[in-house]
């Protein structure tokens, strides 16, 4: 099988990092795994571009040698085996409420008898060992996040249930459903952290959670998550554009 990066690392006890994606352009991709990256998030649901621009985005990370997880926008079927079929190893669905919606999420990501996954991996089979069909549900990784208070609530059934792989915790959207407000160190969600990656140890579910920067990073990789995500690429650039112009100014 191709090699499995995500759960190799969660075996080992190693936090990948992750290079989340909303510019959603090749190139830079190529960029992420040269600084070193270890994976990436192509995000279709707060990023750019459609099915071409993720079909670009996976070939590059395939060459780059990135396992990628694609976020769509919804929790659509559709969508979930296009982003597939294209070479994605993880699909990641937003906005999973309970755990109803958990159960259709991974009904479309994993083939019969367990899902309702439509054959025609016309990517995903390349340089694939052995036989697809046969060995994809334990390659594929069903990532539901746990960003609303109703996925929080029904957490125990969530994790519980077959096919999901791993979770992600969006404490951005999280912080606005338990406080009314965007605050990320608001102490409802550093407990709700804490709960979902101690039940997520529980059932040997992998864990990944997004870090608005690196000050919010340092502690999510010291709790030993799974995956981190530290800021987006729209960010970095940003961040660097302004430090390089302030420092270019200051020596005028």
């Amino acid at each position: 099988m191709t090699e499995d990066r995500f759960r190799q690392a969660a075996k080992a006890g190693r936090t990948l990092f992750n290079g989340w994606l909303t510019l959603n352009n090749p190139f830079l991709i190529e960029l992420i795994g040269e600084a070193g990256w270890d994976c990436v998030t192509i995000d279709q649901q707060h990023g750019l571009g459609g099915n071409e621009a993720l079909l670009a985005c996976l070939t590059a990370a395939k060459a780059a040698r990135l396992p990628a997880i694609v976020r769509v926008a919804n929790n659509d079927p559709g969508l979930v085996g296009r982003a597939l079929d294209a070479g994605a190893q993880g699909i990641m669905c937003p906005l999973i409420n309970g755990v109803d919606d958990a159960e259709a999420f991974v009904r479309a990501v994993k083939y019969p008898p367990r899902g309702l996954r439509s054959w025609g991996p016309y990517r995903a089979k390349l340089g694939h060992e052995g036989d697809y069909f046969t060995t994809a549900n334990a390659f594929t990784i069903a990532c539901p996040q746990i960003e609303t208070k109703g996925a929080l609530d029904q957490l125990d059934d969530i994790l519980g249930l077959d096919g999901v792989d791993m979770v992600c915790l969006g404490p951005n959207d999280l912080s606005v459903g338990l406080t009314g407000r965007l605050d990320i160190w608001a102490p409802e969600v550093q407990e709700a952290m804490t709960l979902v990656l101690r039940k997520a140890r529980e059932k040997s579910v992998m864990t990944l959670i997004f870090a608005n920067d690196v000050a919010f990073a340092k502690p999510r990789v010291a709790e030993g998550w799974d995956v981190v995500a530290i800021g987006t690429d729209a960010g970095w650039f940003a961040a660097a554009a302004a430090a390089t112009r302030a420092e270019v100014e200051s020596a005028s």
